[in-house]
């Protein structure tokens, strides 16, 4: 248990911090395979 102290989970803002993280990483691979063009690949995938 001490691990998780040391990593700073007492912190009091630690949830909004993780959603932030999660919400963030979320958008930046949206970001990503948007530019790559494979959002129209899955689509396409899909629709077959």
């Amino acid at each position: 248990m001490e691990t998780l102290f040391h990593a700073g989970l007492e912190h009091p803002n630690t949830l909004w911090i993780a959603v932030s993280a999660v919400v963030a990483f979320a958008l930046g691979v949206g970001v990503g395979a948007a530019r790559l063009g494979l959002g129209s690949a899955l689509r396409d995938a899909v629709d077959d």
